[in-house]
C-alpha cells in the first residue's frame, strides 16, 4: 500500500488542484494521467452499488466541482456526460438512473489509490498552504519595496 507522499496519484491531484480554469477536452487530449486523476476523483463522490437519479448526480457533481473539483472550468452536465462516456458512471437507456460503472482498466489504480484519501480536505489544505505562501511572499515584497522607498 503506498503512503501519503509516494502516492503518485495523490501527488498529481495535489498538484492539481493548485490548477485554474482546466478545461476536460483539453485534459482528455493533453496528459492522460491528469485527465485519469480528475476523472477517478470525480467518480469517488459516488458510492459503489447505488443508484442516483438525475438530479441526485447533478447536485453531487455540482458539489464537487465547488469544492475538490474546481481547478475545472465546467460545469456538471459536461462533467456527467464526460464520466458516463469514459464509463465510469452507467446510465440507464432513458437518462434517468445512474450508478458507478464496472471501473475501465486504465481508472483502476488511480481509483484505488485516491478512494482511501479525503480528497475535499486534500483540495482544502494544498490550496490554504499555497495561498499563505503566497501571502507570505507578497508581505515579504512589501517589506523589501517600502524599506527601497526610504529615504537613505
Amino acid at each position: 500500500m503506498m503512503d501519503r507522499q509516494t502516492n503518485p496519484f495523490l501527488v498529481l491531484f495535489r498538484r492539481l488542484s493548485l490548477a485554474h480554469g482546466l478545461a476536460l477536452a483539453g485534459l482528455s487530449s493533453g496528459r492522460r494521467s491528469d485527465f485519469v486523476v480528475i476523472t477517478a476523483a470525480a467518480t469517488l463522490a459516488f458510492e459503489t452499488g447505488r443508484d442516483y437519479s438525475e438530479r441526485e448526480v447533478n447536485a453531487l457533481l455540482g458539489e464537487w466541482l465547488a469544492g475538490p473539483g474546481a481547478m475545472l472550468a465546467t460545469d456538471h452536465v459536461e462533467l456527467r456526460r464526460t464520466l458516463v462516456d469514459c464509463r465510469l458512471l452507467r446510465r440507464d437507456d432513458y437518462g434517468r438512473r445512474y450508478g458507478r460503472g464496472a471501473v475501465p482498466h486504465a481508472w483502476q489504480a488511480a481509483l484505488d489509490a485516491l478512494a482511501v484519501v479525503d480528497l475535499a480536505a486534500e483540495a482544502r489544505a494544498i490550496r490554504a498552504a499555497d495561498a499563505q505562501r503566497r501571502a507570505d511572499r507578497k508581505a515579504q515584497w512589501e517589506r523589501r519595496a517600502g524599506a527601497a522607498a526610504l529615504p537613505q
